[in-house]
């Protein structure tokens, strides 16, 4: 049901994924036409927040920086459903405050924390990455806070502008070291279930007794608390699924849906990647293979979740660099096929030549889940990302080509040129790759590890006229077939992004609702950034007749089931893992909502489809995770605009019907 139309700013539920790309003619022969520039107006904004670290027990002084490097977290959302997209940034420190900056609508914003009752997370523990969403379906955004160190906090959103905590009665304050969050509706049912994403092991062995006891990092009862290798390492923390229930309670379903691993998890990504209707799952994790689940809800009732195993027995899709620290899922290549992006570590001056992932997924019917995944990062050129933490895709200046916005950097020391490389190496060989004590590691002290890193915006080229060698380029010979590459130019410091911080999440938003997508960067130790996109001038008229685009706000309809055999499906309000397809001259490509992916982050639910030159689309298609279709012809929907599309509550079509 499509709501009419023209929507500048969208009382409901205005918080939407600022994510999309649209490929108007894969083969045709462009450069980048249309140029960005993006200003930092965080100070100027009143949205400027300086991340305080967690300081843990003096008796992990000698690697406080490595252990103090995450924290600082943001997610975008619409708390008082003015339409405006509003900003929670955390802090770690002690006692430090977290921020909920409110959109004033003026190119301001306030922060309201205090007033909500969300901004004391950090007398116990520290706070490492929060997200928005509508946990009882009432269209009020709520918020949940996961930590390191204490209990996880959900708040309800009263719809008044306050916030109350309801931990106890949801059950979903699990006590342990959360890295990351994201929800998802894994089951259908149309209720927001979590993934917790854990990292250190939330109770470790008392040396004293011999005992296991809780681990407690700023009172601890022992100093092995690192991971036990670099590669292989499994005495992490447990992560964690909830089933929302639907009666304002979660259960912890981990162990019978299959996702009682124990690694070093620093994030967590969702989407339908083997395209059968049914959310799967990417973990990221330290020290260890990453992990891919396949959801089973096609042929299992209830859904579980199936480790992909590689051909040499290994977790995971291939090649892994043991480091992973971002997940985000989309299409980047027009195939029909959600893709991955993983962020790793490439620091040239240590030799370590690993890199980010590129993950394309090409159909394989010989493979589990009928896809292969295939690491096309070096020749796509989005694998130098320095020290990388957090990963987005996004179409940038709307020219139709999925873009990479990746952040960086370690610990910044006192001097660039004074590393802390050598000792860690020079450590891991005397411990034989054990590296569990603390007291093993020597002292970092001030010493730089990948600090004073830009970021990086790799933004999508198609191939070059005339260039023969940058059309091999973009050939990769596959199991004797060739698949189409796609290939991008790192364009940060030529686009006004050129910090030097240590950055770490990425929450992407169109702040004054001119059609191009602005960026928040969570810094961590320091400043955080807002980016604004300056592809539009501030009244919003649109500069470049390259860069049409068109805006989707997807509400579902929870409250009206949809049965498809002998089993029932909703779509959540906040409608995610919804699917969308869009038409434009004749081609296709596919969009769908995923807005908690990426580390320490959450976008907005703002689908922002960029159409390069196009002045109309066809048609678009919607398909609900409850399994109605939702056909609106593209005279409905004018471009350079937002609209908003409800679930329809009757349709006749069914998912696999032909069309």
């Amino acid at each position: 049901m499509l709501l009419k139309p023209h929507i500048a700013r969208l009382g409901m539920m205005g918080a939407l994924l600022a994510f999309g790309s649209w490929y108007l003619d894969p083969n045709e022969d462009h450069a980048l036409e249309v140029p960005l520039q993006f200003h930092d107006v965080a100070a100027t904004s009143g949205c400027s927040n300086t991340h305080s670290k967690v300081k843990l027990s003096e008796k992990f002084d000698n690697i406080m920086p490595w252990l103090s490097s995450v924290g600082a977290a943001v997610c975008a959302g619409d708390f008082d459903r003015d339409g405006r997209v509003d900003f929670y940034a955390t802090n770690s420190g002690r006692n430090s405050q977290n921020r909920l900056f409110r959109n004033l609508g003026n190119g301001k914003f306030q922060d309201v924390a205090a007033t909500a009752g969300v901004a004391d997370c950090n007398r116990e523990g520290a706070s490492m990455d929060a997200i928005f969403f509508d946990y009882d379906n009432d269209g009020d955004e709520d918020l949940y806070v996961v930590k390191w160190g204490a209990s996880n906090i959900l708040f309800e959103n009263q719809g008044d502008g306050t916030f109350r905590d309801v931990t106890q009665r949801a059950g979903v304050g699990f006590w342990g070291y959360a890295n990351g969050v994201i929800a998802f509706d894994y089951d259908r049912d149309g209720l927001l279930d979590l993934f917790v994403a854990n990292y250190f092991a939330d109770s470790i062995e008392n040396p004293a007794t011999g005992e296991l006891a809780r681990s407690d990092l700023w009172n601890p009862v022992s100093t092995r608390i690192m991971h036990s290798t670099f590669t292989h390492a499994v005495n992490g923390g447990r992560n964690v699924l909830y089933k929302n229930m639907g009666d304002g309670t979660f259960k912890d379903v981990t162990i019978e849906s299959g996702l009682g691993h124990t690694g070093w998890s620093l994030d967590a990504g969702s989407g339908d990647l083997n395209n059968d209707g049914w959310p799967d799952l990417y973990v990221a994790n330290d020290f260890g293979a990453d992990e891919l689940y396949f959801n089973t809800g096609a042929s299992e009732n209830p859904p579980r979740f199936r480790l992909v195993i590689d051909p040499d027995g290994h977790p995971g899709i291939g090649n892994d660099w043991w480091k992973g620290m971002n997940v985000d899922i989309a299409d980047v290549d027009g195939n029909g096929r959600l893709d991955i992006y993983v962020t790793n570590i490439l620091a040239r001056r240590y030799k370590t030549d690993e890199g980010n992932m590129l993950w394309l997924n090409v159909a394989d019917p010989s493979k589990v889940g009928g896809c292969k995944f295939i690491n096309v990062s070096p020749q796509a050129g989005t694998n130098d990302g320095g020290w990388g933490w957090g990963g987005k895709f996004c179409d940038f200046n709307n020219d139709g080509l999925m873009d990479i916005f990746a952040v960086n950097g370690f610990a910044t020391g006192a001097d660039p040129n004074r590393t802390y490389w050598y000792q860690l190496q020079e450590m891991v060989t005397q411990t034989k790759n054990n590296a569990a004590d603390v007291h093993d590691w020597p002292e970092m002290g001030d010493r730089d590890l990948s600090g004073y890193e830009t970021s990086r915006l790799f933004m999508q080229t198609q191939s070059q006229s005339g260039g023969g060698d940058r059309k091999k380029h973009l050939q990769k010979n596959v199991d004797g077939r060739m698949i189409t590459v796609p290939h991008f130019e790192e364009m940060a410091t030529a686009s006004g992004v050129g910090d030097l911080y240590n950055g770490r999440g990425i929450a992407l938003a169109d702040i004054d609702d001119d059609g191009d997508v602005d960026m928040y960067v969570a810094n961590q130790g320091a400043p955080n950034c807002l980016y604004r996109n300056d592809l539009f001038s501030v009244d919003g008229t649109i500069t470049r007749d390259d860069a049409h685009w068109l805006g989707l706000l997807l509400i579902g309809s929870p409250e009206v089931g949809y049965r498809i055999g002998d089993r029932s499906f909703r779509t959540s309000l906040d409608a995610i893992g919804t699917r969308v397809e869009l038409f434009v001259n004749g081609q296709r490509q596919i969009r769908e909502l995923t807005y908690c992916n990426g580390f320490a982050s959450q976008s907005e639910k703002r689908m922002i489809i960029g159409l390069g030159k196009s002045r109309a689309i066809d048609s678009l298609v919607v398909r609900w995770p409850s399994g109605r279709i939702e056909r609106v012809s593209g005279k409905e929907l004018p471009i350079d605009h937002y609209h908003a599309i409800l679930e329809v509550k009757k349709s006749t079509d069914l998912v696999g019907k032909k069309e």
